[in-house]
């Protein structure tokens, strides 16, 4: 099904550029917690453009300022690729924060209002990733950054998500949920409740602090803007980690076992675990390699042995692009 809707946007989109002499281009936009992305492809697939500017998730930074940063990212995509950005055909933002349908409504009039692309969607930052982690066919995909969520779709059409509660909730494995459970460990171990770790010096040299005992003004002052620097925590547990700090090592450990939960929710709600069907990774979590790659792969193959865990096919944000080109050719029914 999606094979022949992709090919249907190809030569929709070669005919018209043929037809009238101008080429068209579709946008993607991926917004996270902490980084948003943008990419310009024409009809073909091809990648034109490029842009980045810093988080879109407008439940943690406001609606203006997410807009603000959605817009600097398709400028500077728009720069990349040399062109205007009246010449976009159709566009789809994937963006974190979006779940809820009151959400997704004021996201999609502030940007409709801001960008003024005539043929939108507006699309959580997960279904995005899906559409780029599986080339659009069945599978799940497991995001790990700043927050987490899984998502997935059969071969029936149908989708299912787990995780993705935000920090107060929920998101285990997250880039948040190892952070916290890196200042967890911290104060456990100045209270002698919980073995020593290195994790102590680093944490406390990142909040500028000489003991945990200094740590609750930086922490509880500020809760809102010390979110990221929680989740940043996460890159300080993978070096230790990888030094040998066991304490640091079972932190991961936990993150990939949450992470495999998620991923088993979706698995079992959509009935796949009798097929074979890729699970992407996705997210500045994995960047800890095998220390949560291995034990979260363990984990799922024991709900879906024949699940291939591996890394996405494209970023998600080509995946929001193609999404582009899909909603534009829905929307506009060829004719025989």
């Amino acid at each position: 099904m999606y094979d022949e809707i992709l090919q249907l946007v190809k030569f929709r989109s070669n005919e018209e550029n043929r037809v009238s002499g101008v080429e068209q281009y579709w946008l993607g936009v991926d917004g996270g917690g902490t980084n948003t992305r943008a990419a310009i492809i024409d009809g073909a697939g091809n990648v034109r453009g490029e842009g980045n500017a810093q988080g879109a998730n407008f439940l943690r930074v406001g609606l203006t300022t997410a807009v603000q940063h959605v817009v600097t990212a398709v400028e500077r995509a728009c720069s990349s690729a040399g062109i205007d950005r009246s010449r976009i055909a159709g566009a789809c933002f994937g963006l974190a924060g979006v779940g809820n349908a009151k959400h997704r409504r004021q996201m999609h009039e502030a940007l409709l209002e801001a960008l003024s692309v005539e043929t939108m969607c507006v699309e959580t930052d997960a279904r995005v990733a899906l559409a780029g982690a599986t080339n659009l066919e069945p599978g799940v995909v497991i995001i790990a950054g700043t927050g987490s969520i899984a998502y997935g779709m059969n071969d029936r059409g149908e989708y299912a998500r787990a995780g993705g509660w935000g920090p107060a909730m929920g998101d285990e494995g997250s880039g948040h949920y190892i952070g916290r459970r890196a200042l967890e460990a911290v104060v456990s171990a100045f209270d002698h409740r919980a073995p020593e770790t290195g994790l102590t010096e680093d944490v406390c040299r990142h909040f500028g602090v000489t003991s945990p005992s200094e740590l609750p003004p930086v922490i509880y002052d500020s809760p809102t803007e010390i979110m990221r620097e929680i989740a940043q925590l996460s890159r300080l547990v993978v070096t230790a980690a990888r030094d040998g700090d066991v304490v640091a090592r079972g932190i991961l450990t936990d993150a990939a076992i949450e992470l495999a939960r998620a991923v088993a929710a979706v698995i079992e709600r959509l009935k796949m675990r009798r097929q074979s069907f890729r699970v992407a990774y996705v997210g500045g979590v994995f960047n800890a390699g095998d220390m949560v790659i291995a034990p979260m792969s363990e984990s799922i193959r024991m709900v879906a042995p024949h699940a291939i865990v591996a890394p996405p096919l494209f970023p998600p944000v080509i995946g929001a692009a193609r999404l582009a080109q899909m909603t534009s050719v829905s929307q506009e029914p060829v004719t025989s």
